[in-house]
């Protein structure tokens, strides 16, 4: 589960930033940055849960995520906010990676 949220995380940004960037249109597809961002917070907050029915103590790691989770929404997407507020969860991802080991 934390492997799976980490890389819903990533392709989230990455999307994120390729439309930011304008290497990406999104005029008809608006749906898809918003789609992976229900999919990234879904996934984290269902990891987040699994020391709870697990021994995996690593996901403890991506409860500090949910706080940007929760606010990066609330942004404007075209303020500095936005993308400040979102790489703001990259260290509880790449802590929880790196606590699997």
């Amino acid at each position: 589960m934390v492997t799976a949220a980490a890389t819903a995380y990533l392709v989230n940004c990455l999307w994120g930033t390729a439309v930011a960037v304008r290497l990406i249109r999104t005029k008809k597809l608006r749906v898809v940055h918003h789609g992976l961002f229900v999919v990234t917070a879904t996934l984290t907050g269902v990891a987040a849960t699994t020391p709870v029915w697990t021994r995996d103590r690593s996901a403890l790691f991506l409860l500090p995520a949910l706080v940007p989770l929760a606010v990066a929404p609330r942004t404007n997407p075209r303020s500095r906010a936005h993308w400040r507020v979102a790489v703001a969860a990259a260290p509880s991802y790449l802590g929880a990676l790196l606590a699997r080991r």
